[in-house]
């Protein structure tokens, strides 16, 4: 606020988390201009919608309970059209709040003071007009002291707009001193954040007991405890890494800082999302005021993964029945089975690779000897495919040699075969679309690989048994390791020139692991099975082999075939004069 009333600045950027407020900052600004220095002003809210509710909620019981404001601002009446819930007046000056969706909002106003709340939920464009937030700023060209003051919480990295307004501003941080040695510095997180190189300490907590949260003083590593941060908090400064940039002053802050939030809550917070990259992505952008780094292969430790690597050989006692990824090039076929558990757990199983074309029947023989083998447990019971225990879907990449793939599904599919088409675009189901193609009968699904790999790239971060971990055996080598994180998500342009994600592949690596791991999940996602209850038959089959073979190891069992996922039947087309006809 004081760089707001400084002649000197004329644009400010304030980039920060929940809960430390920022919008208040804006709804003061506001009511300083209208009492001490009145102009035309235009507040920008995401949505007309999101405006609306912010006049209601904010802007009125703000000039109804400040008597200076309430005196200058015309009430709202209904038959008195001098002032609307979108639109105020006041001597030497309006606000008009509108939405960044609606470009006639952004259009025929000249104003001087403009007020862009959380500018990264802004469409890319107001209408077919452009950068609602280029839009707005012109609005501003006649006035020669002009006040342009932006905020929001960031969004993904690359295509953040606050992110980048940030990095061209003074770049100021809030430094605290440390209780015991007097040091000032800034509170972050770990050594993982954005802002790591302005602090050399960090939170530190015990995952297991989280009694004591302290940080770590970057100086003399004194463990500060909660109870000092008012008194770091009024005995702080803010330090800008560029200070000649006067003109255009930049402000960030985390929750760490908010007298409202509790430590322990936000490490509480972090232990609960991290294991799933929607909720990390909320927790980073809403309590850290950090952008989201979407994944990138080169922060996964292949040494990490293969430390993880367990001695087993036959399927683990967790497994309670397998599936089959076969990704098909041009002179091989691989294929890669999974087992899986409760709570979407998996193991690796096994991974074979058949040289030879497409067109070659031989090598699919050698697929089928594979696939249709019986799979022996730890416990000795054995599954062949199609029953419990066993084999119970295989998905087939029918991306190329799109002829020979549906001739090998199509004689398969009573054993639950299916070919696979990937469709691109976040946030697509993972199964998208299951049906019988009509030309030649085949079974297809259209599957969503980019949220398929965004839940891969989740599951392969998880370093603890339990739900979703997956599991490796010795099997997996380093090649393995390296088609399974070969593949990053970065920001590029479109056709129509705004930044998207995109899946890209690693400069001269193969994904061949990758693609396998994502027609295994589709499969497993078909299935849709309740797997408690067939974790309890599985159980009771077991039990009732072992009895019959003394715990000897013996082929077969006696399980029943697994029931068919479950389809959705076309309806008939009811009779009428037409079809008659």
């Amino acid at each position: 606020m004081d760089a707001i009333s400084d002649p000197l600045t004329e644009v400010v950027t304030i980039m920060t988390s929940a809960r430390v407020g920022k919008t208040e900052v804006l709804n003061n600004t506001l009511g300083y201009f209208i009492d001490q220095d009145s102009c035309p002003i235009l507040m920008v809210q995401p949505t007309v919608d999101d405006a609306r509710t912010w006049s209601k909620d904010q802007l009125e019981p703000m000039i109804r309970d400040t008597a200076c404001l309430a005196r200058k601002v015309y009430e709202y009446k209904s038959r008195d059209k001098k002032s609307t819930i979108l639109h105020k007046l006041f001597p030497g000056g309006f606000l008009k709040a509108t939405g960044a969706n609606a470009p006639t909002g952004l259009a025929r106003t000249t104003i001087r003071v403009l007020l862009l709340d959380e500018i990264d939920r802004y469409p890319v464009s107001a209408g077919a007009e452009g950068d609602p937030v280029r839009l707005a700023e012109k609005r501003t060209l006649t006035f020669w002291n002009r006040k342009i003051i932006r905020t929001s919480t960031p969004t993904i990295a690359g295509l953040s707009r606050i992110e980048k307004l940030y990095a061209d501003s003074s770049q100021c941080h809030y430094y605290v001193p440390c209780p015991e040695c007097g040091h000032k510095q800034v509170l972050v997180f770990s050594e993982k954040s954005q802002f790591k190189n302005l602090a050399g300490g960090y939170l530190v907590y015990d995952k297991a007991n989280l009694s004591w949260v302290y940080y770590e003083c970057g100086n003399c590593r004194y463990k500060i405890d909660e109870k000092y941060k008012n008194k770091m908090l009024s005995g702080g400064e803010w330090r800008a890494r560029h200070p000649e940039r006067a003109e255009h002053k930049g402000f960030h802050i985390n929750e760490f800082y908010s007298p409202w939030s509790d430590w322990r809550k936000i490490v509480k917070g972090f232990i609960e999302s991290k294991s799933r990259s929607e909720q990390l992505k909320v927790w980073i952008n809403t309590t850290l005021g950090e952008t989201f780094k979407e994944y990138d292969s080169r922060e996964i430790s292949k040494s990490d993964l293969e430390k993880r690597r367990e001695k087993y050989t036959k399927i683990p006692e967790g497994v309670i029945f397998l599936t089959a990824g076969v990704d098909v090039q041009q002179n091989r076929v691989e294929s890669k089975i999974k087992g899986w558990g409760l709570k979407d757990e998996s193991w690796f199983i096994a991974r074979r690779i058949f040289y030879g074309s497409p067109d070659d029947e031989e090598m699919w023989s050698q697929l089928d000897d594979f696939l249709n083998q019986t799979w022996q447990h730890e416990d000795g019971y054995t599954a062949s495919a199609g029953r419990l225990g066993g084999l119970l879907a295989v998905g087939v990449d029918s991306s190329a040699f799109t002829d020979n793939v549906y001739e090998y599904v199509r004689r398969n599919k009573k054993k639950r075969y299916w070919a696979i088409k990937g469709l691109s675009g976040f946030g697509r189901p993972i199964v998208y679309k299951a049906y019988t193609e009509k030309k030649r009968g085949t079974p297809l699904i259209i599957a969503g690989v980019d949220t398929a790999k965004e839940k891969i790239y989740d599951r392969v971060e998880i370093d603890e048994a339990g739900p979703g971990c997956m599991h490796f055996n010795q099997e997996c080598d380093d090649d393995y390791f390296d088609q399974l994180t070969a593949e990053e998500i970065r920001v590029v342009r479109n056709r129509y020139g705004y930044p998207e994600r995109k899946w890209v592949l690693s400069d001269s690596k193969r994904n061949e692991a990758l693609d396998c791991e994502v027609y295994n999940l589709v499969m497993y996602t078909l299935l849709d099975a309740n797997m408690e209850s067939l974790k309890k038959k599985l159980s009771a089959r077991k039990s009732a082999w072992k009895k019959q073979h003394g715990g000897e190891d013996a082929g077969g069992g006696t399980d029943e075939a697994a029931p068919e996922p479950k389809q959705k039947k076309r309806k008939k087309p009811k009779s009428n004069w037409v079809m008659k006809w």
